[in-house]
């Protein structure tokens, strides 16, 4: 192969100049995110039903849900929370789970439920729907100190709306307004006793008055006509002359019995900066969207539409939440890191080699491998992530190896045989060269990708994160195999040949190259030289001598075992690093349904005073999105820093109980959809739920008062509802005609909860109309019970239709997956490991089983908290064996043999030493990033120990003893091994560093990689001759 390409050297260096401009090309269309492109959708409804408790309506109509639900098909996860009043569920889908899809067959269920619950219930409302997918969303807020608050929401909601949901790669433009229309009708009893109607005579007034009302259809020939009554043509300002019923021989208007006000409130969604609402402008795109072009295009379009006029002159652009920002810092730093790592990677090589030229040669394999890679990154539509990058990262310190191999050899080869200005001996030199490491160099590389493979068959999660990583370090070995086979030796011939005939003279011999490479390579010699004797007069001894030998491996294996069983379980562990950010949310979450302006005007003012009073200077802005149940709090600090502090004094301030629930985290502008994990999951069991909750919240207060766990978070919440039960008195209810139970019961829900919401249209705007009582008319048991119905020409209280009695139930009824749940989730403090929190609960199940008295046939169980997670790691390392027996499966191959591939593998357990070891030195964390590199590495060492093996095995036969070939061996791979190494630590140095924003997702990574090579391959570099040097081989024919 090599001989063609050196006959067709033009055409082989145009070939790959013409894929490396392709790959500068495509490059620019990758998409660029966060984190991998991952689907796991997720839908979130909610079901109003007043006057049902938790247990009243679970009990009623759970089943029926939960069966329709659980049918979904997809579905991974169904949770559900049973309130008063309205309860919420959420049905998770497996990963990679086709988000249209998923939305459809939900919205089937859903419409199902909907067509078995009583109409007055009001149906099934669809909160959220996410697809799983983390591209992040826009926000940024719109003032004007010129124009109206609802004077800009209506400029910004036409034109400008329409013209941003153009903007490629948007899904949804939503615009938050300050305010909203509001029509307040409070009902006056005493007038609708007078007119001897009741709330539900004004609930088919407002019906009839802003819908259609289906009458039927009559029958033409051999069509049908479909008979309708539309809504009078009526201005919402005219909402009084609404006629409610006919009395007397004259018409009651709803003005006859209602006070009606129209203004302006605020909306169910809004948002406030430092206690001042504003305009908010929401911008989410589509499925593997380009969020930084989108982002850049709406931002583009909205300032020219304040320059057109579409929005008023002096209005102010802030931008509140800039994903592609972030996004592009992040990305920068891993790219910087790559960058710098491929400097240091090429600096050592420099100063290994001693030789500029020799260097260079190796470095153009870096930008070409790189830059070929992105052609199949665009191929199989990977995209640009902090994961994918980090992977380009890693195989930064890796891509180099193989061409280190080959010019080293050659170099050697060149040296030895002391090659004249003759091209065709220098072209047969490089040659041989090559193909003397061919053979290992492609099996290595092959065990390296061997390693990434099984990837794709580990759990769905660990494939999700890590799968495009795997897929980046695969292409980019494979490239780097191609290159350095190929080009390289090209290149090498081409240089090297051209510099025979430039600079062969009259002397013959070729310039010194420069004082400063003259004394680079003897500073280099010297030290590589002396580091080579070091390590033959260490090694010397054990290969000679088999108790030393045997002393080596058992030294080793007691290394391993001891960092599996001292130093593993004190690695705090995780399933991936949260980014670190500027930002800091507090996600509040109330307990009862809570008013949006109570939140705006009393919450959120509360929690921004608490803040700034504790923590002052630390943070610049603090600024909120109102969302009803699901409103959160942005903290904006002065130093990213100080970003752990901040998250724990905000976790201390905001503690979760009976009224409110709250979350911090830091603000992830792309979340993946990760399971939650805790330190401590405790579920309770037994016949009778208000038996259970205060069980549950017996267990919560003696666990806070050990104070071993900060956080502490029950579901469901521990608090009770006082119920007030009707009993039905038929007899009384049959003597009044025009009254029925179902008649009265509907009465009484509107009276407590209002008319059905309907829609009027006003200036282009849909407003919401409800009438109610006023908030005194029903206040306490005694007005409830004492409420009057008309009849005849007087009016009877409630009371005489019912008999009232009082019970406590409990607030809220948690289900999974068909399964009622009572539990309690705590948490360490941050970067407990995991015998911190085995040795932890220990000593809480010891508590509790002095102070608890479980009465019979309830149950206190520990759970696994960290299932998921285990699931995942426990994939990983079956991934590990699958590679282990293909690598195995390779060697064997390879070397002809059965027991030339075991020596080889003996040294995996040394790569997973030197991980564990690295991140416990350097306080990392145990996640799937750091696992990954552990795994990485295994291959890494594997690669350094087929390196000796094959060439021992060449050089077997041409010495009298095995402990002289063993030297030789030494001798001669010390100098690419170290290379090797040093290089693929100097590529991962940055990301083990971690630098920047971003950076801290792959430090794990980076410190696996980078730690644990040092360690591991002085190991490997003793362990793997020892073992030699104990076992007879049979040597390879020439």
């Amino acid at each position: 192969m090599l001989e063609n390409m050196f006959r067709k050297q033009l055409g082989v260096l145009l070939l790959f100049g013409l894929l490396c401009a392709a790959g500068l090309v495509l490059a620019t269309r990758l998409g660029i995110q966060l984190y991998p492109r991952t689907s796991r959708p997720a839908v979130t409804s909610t079901i109003r039903h007043q006057g049902y408790s938790a247990i009243a309506f679970s009990q009623e109509f759970g089943d029926m849900i939960e069966a329709q639900l659980m049918g979904v098909p997809g579905a991974d996860r169904l949770e559900l929370r049973y309130g008063s009043n309205s309860s919420t569920f959420t049905i998770t889908f497996n990963w990679d789970v086709d988000a249209e899809t998923a939305l459809r067959d939900a919205e089937s269920a859903l419409e199902q439920i909907e067509s078995r619950l009583p109409s007055e219930l009001g149906g099934v409302s669809r909160v959220r729907f996410s697809t799983g997918e983390n591209a992040g969303y826009l926000m940024l807020g719109i003032s004007s100190d010129s124009v109206s608050a609802e004077d800009l929401y209506r400029m910004a909601t036409g034109s400008l709306e329409s013209s941003l949901s153009q903007v490629p790669d948007v899904e949804m433009i939503e615009i938050l307004s300050v305010e909203r229309l509001n029509v307040d009708i409070e009902l006056r009893q005493q007038d609708m006793l007078q007119y001897g109607i009741t709330i539900l005579d004004v609930n088919q007034a407002l019906a009839r008055g802003s819908g259609i009302q289906s009458v039927g259809s009559v029958r033409e020939g051999q069509s049908a006509l479909s008979v309708h009554v539309t809504a009078e043509n009526r201005s919402l300002l005219d909402i009084g002359e609404l006629v409610v019923a006919e009395s007397g021989g004259g018409r009651v208007r709803l003005a006859d019995v209602a006070d009606i006000s129209i203004g302006h409130t605020i909306p169910a969604s809004t948002f406030v900066v430092q206690g001042s609402r504003g305009i908010q402008l929401i911008a989410t795109p589509i499925d593997g969207g380009n969020i930084r072009s989108m982002s850049q295009e709406i931002l583009r379009r909205v300032h020219q539409a304040r320059a057109s006029g579409d929005l008023p002159e002096d209005a102010e652009i802030t931008m509140l939440l800039d994903p592609a920002d972030y996004i592009n810092r992040s990305i920068a730093n891993v790219i910087q890191a790559a960058v710098l790592g491929a400097g240091l990677a090429m600096l050592v090589v420099f100063l290994a080699l001693g030789k500029l030229r020799n260097t260079l040669l190796i470095g153009v394999s870096l930008p070409v491998t790189l830059i070929l890679s992105f052609v199949l990154l665009y191929l199989f539509e990977v995209s640009l992530n902090l994961i994918s990058l980090g992977g380009m990262a890693l195989a930064v310190g890796m891509i180099v190896d193989s061409s280190i191999v080959v010019i080293e050899n050659i170099h050697r080869f060149r040296h030895e045989e002391k090659h004249t200005d003759d091209s065709d001996h220098l072209q047969d030199l490089i040659i041989r060269a090559v193909r003397q490491v061919r053979a290992p160099i492609i099996a290595s590389t092959l065990t390296s990708i061997l390693v990434f493979l099984p990837i794709t068959l580990t759990a769905p999660l660990t494939n999700a994160i890590l799968g495009e990583q795997s897929l980046v370090v695969v292409f980019a070995l494979s490239v780097s195999l191609l290159v350095a086979l190929t080009l390289v030796p090209l290149i090498a011939f081409m240089v090297y040949n051209r510099r025979l005939q430039m600079v062969i003279g009259a002397s013959g011999q070729s310039p010194s190259g420069g004082v400063i490479f003259a004394r680079t390579r003897s500073i280099s010699a010297h030290v590589t030289g002396r580091l080579e004797k070091a390590y033959l007069r260490c090694l010397a001894p054990i290969i000679s001598d088999r108790r030393k030998a045997v002393t080596v491996l058992s030294a080793a294996a007691v290394a391993c075992a001891a960092a599996a069983v001292l130093l593993l379980p004190g690695i705090p562990r995780e399933i991936l690093s949260p980014p670190t950010s500027d930002r800091m949310i507090v996600f509040v979450r109330p307990t009862a349904d809570v008013d949006s302006t109570m939140i705006v005007e009393q919450k959120f003012p509360e929690m921004t005073r608490q803040i700034e009073n504790e923590l002052g200077s630390k943070v610049t802005n603090i600024y909120g999105e109102v969302r009803g149940r699901f409103n959160r709090l942005f903290v904006v600090l002065e130093n990213s820093r100080d970003a752990d502090y901040i998250s724990d004094r905000l976790e201390a301030m905001f503690v979760s109980d009976n009224d409110w629930y709250y979350n911090v985290f830091s603000w992830d502008p792309a979340a993946l959809p990760l399971p939650r994990t805790n330190d401590l999951q405790i579920s309770v069991d037994g016949p009778d739920e208000t038996e259970v909750v205060a069980l549950l919240e017996r267990v919560r207060d003696v666990t806070a008062e050990t104070g071993l766990y900060p956080r502490l978070t029950t579901m469901p919440a521990t608090n009770y509802t006082e119920e007030l039960v009707m009993h039905p008195r038929q007899e009384v209810i049959d003597s009044f005609p025009g009254y029925s139970q179902s008649q009265l019961v509907s009465i009484m829900q509107r009276a407590l909860s209002g008319t059905q919401s309907v829609e009027y249209q006003h200036e282009g705007s849909t407003v919401q109309v409800r009438a109610a009582y006023p908030e005194d008319v029903l206040e306490g048991r005694g007005q409830f019970e004492n409420f009057l119905l008309p009849f005849e020409q007087s009016a009877v209280p409630i009371k005489h239709f019912f008999d009232f009695s009082t019970a406590a139930n409990v607030a809220q009824i948690a289900s999974e997956d068909g399964q009622q749940i009572f539990r309690l989730y705590g948490n360490l403090p941050r970067g407990s490991g995991a015998a911190e929190r085995s040795a932890e609960e220990l000593k809480l199940r010891s508590i509790l089983a002095d102070e608890i008295d479980i009465p019979a046939g309830y149950s206190l169980t520990f759970d696994n908290p960290q299932q998921e997670l285990d699931d995942a790691i426990q994939s990983l390392f079956f991934s590990l064996l699958l590679s282990v027996a293909l690598i195995y499966l390779l060697l064997t191959f390879q070397f002809n043999s059965f027991g030339a591939p075991l020596v080889i593998l003996l040294s995996i357990p040394l790569g997973l030493l030197g991980s564990i070891v690295s991140l416990s030195v350097f306080d990392s964390t145990l996640s799937l990033n750091s696992l990954l590199g552990a795994i990485l590495l295994s291959g890494v060492v594997v690669n350094n120990a087929i390196i000796l093996l094959d060439f021992y095995l060449h050089e077997l036969n041409r010495y009298p003893t095995r402990t002289a070939a063993l030297l030789e061996t030494a001798r001669v791979r010390f100098r690419p091994i170290l290379i090797t190494t040093l290089t693929t630590i100097a590529g991962m140095l940055p990301i083990a560093i971690g630098m920047g924003e971003g950076a801290n997702v792959i430090q794990p990574l980076g410190i696996a990689v980078s730690g644990g090579l040092a360690v591991s391959t002085v190991m490997t570099m003793f362990v793997v001759p020892a073992v030699l040097s104990l076992v007879r081989l049979r040597p390879k024919t020439p």
